[in-house]
């Protein structure tokens, strides 16, 4: 079994062409590899290590596995070995990764690897995304029942209960994420829940982004608008329209800092590559290129999220042919240039 092995590092440090921000590339191997989603907490808290998924063959629908790796390549270790998982969401602490099995909850060990069983759930099948609250008590995901409603379920991470909390007739995208603030758990439909499961408010009835989530701990959403408009925006619950950061480029996917203050999102039609953002003035300059194909696919998409201390933006690309994942080291002189709207000769070239 691979499960709990330590590979050797694939790492390949290098240069952006362009913007001459350093870059590492963490996987090399001809499986496709690739980040959670950007709305996921992808690192633990130190910023030192994450984890990612990888695909078990070099064939279609071959499954993914769970890997962890630290930010400078090395300790690339396989967590998981096992068909039918999902929904993994790392634990606050940075000590678990919990996913579901079937309709069961599990989790596995960072440190050692093993898996225990936590608690299942009667009544659901076929779970999707996971997420773990900030305080660590409990971890949501969206499933259905065989009556083909949609439902959101909740399962205690000590074990003690798993519920389900609402009910969506059908089968519809429901569970979005849960605030690393802790004001709770938003819907697809711009819902706020309590962890009850209870309605705090709605963000907006009549707007709709291309994506979003939240702006980091400040409680509001940040998102990408749809085309034709070119432009980055913020929305805070109640307030229905929202309020433009930037405009220009056609920002894609956008993730931001625990602060609030930066934002980092993907472009595309065209690419125009990973733009760092400075949320308080609008003002953004490209980070680094992806160079992904940017096709159907999600392993095609850069998805770009910082760590939590916001020095490192994790991406995928398919740029040598295969999915892989990647960290751009943000450098601080690019912060206050952009912070005070100052251009280098080369920055003027870019745009």
């Amino acid at each position: 079994m691979a499960k709990g092995k330590t590979y050797t590092p694939e790492r390949i440090s290098f240069t952006d062409a362009r913007t001459g921000v350093r870059l590492l590339q963490l996987t090399s191997f001809p499986t496709m590899s690739m980040s959670l989603s950007y709305y996921a907490m992808n690192f633990t808290p130190d910023s030192k290590t994450l984890i990612f998924l990888s695909q078990r063959e070099p064939k279609r629908d071959a499954p993914w596995d769970l890997f962890r790796v630290d930010v400078d390549g090395l300790n690339l270790t396989q967590l998981t070995e096992s068909e039918g998982l999902g929904g993994f969401a790392l634990s606050p602490d940075g000590q678990w990764v919990y996913f579901h099995r079937g309709s069961v909850l599990w989790r596995v060990s960072m440190d050692n690897f093993e898996e225990e069983e936590i608690v299942g759930l009667d009544g659901i099948d076929h779970c999707g995304a996971g997420f773990v609250s900030p305080d660590g008590v409990y971890y949501f995901t969206q499933a259905y029942t065989p009556q083909g409603k949609t439902v959101l379920a909740r399962y205690r991470t000590d074990g003690m209960e798993a519920v389900i909390l609402r009910e969506w007739e059908g089968k519809v995208r429901a569970l979005h994420s849960c605030d690393p603030g802790g004001s709770g758990i938003l819907t697809y439909e711009h819902r706020l829940l309590d962890y009850e499961g209870e309605e705090k408010g709605v963000f907006t009835t009549s707007y709709e982004f291309a994506h979003w989530t939240f702006l980091g701990r400040t409680g509001r959403l940040q998102g990408t608008a749809l085309p034709p408009d070119r432009a980055l925006l913020h929305l805070g619950l109640g307030e229905e329209r929202p309020t433009y950061i930037a405009q220009g480029v056609y920002f894609w996917h956008s993730a931001s800092t625990l602060d609030g203050e930066w934002i980092v999102a993907d472009t595309n039609w065209p690419d125009e590559g990973l733009q760092l953002v400075h949320v308080p003035t609008g003002r953004y300059r490209p980070l680094c290129y992806a160079r992904s194909s940017q096709g159907h696919p999600q392993w095609t998409h850069p998805h770009p999220q910082f760590s939590p201390d916001g020095r490192y933006v994790l991406f995928t690309s398919d740029r040598t042919g295969i999915a892989q994942i990647y960290l751009a080291e943000v450098p601080d002189e690019l912060r206050e240039r952009i912070r005070s709207g100052q251009l280098t000769p080369k920055e003027r070239l870019l745009f």
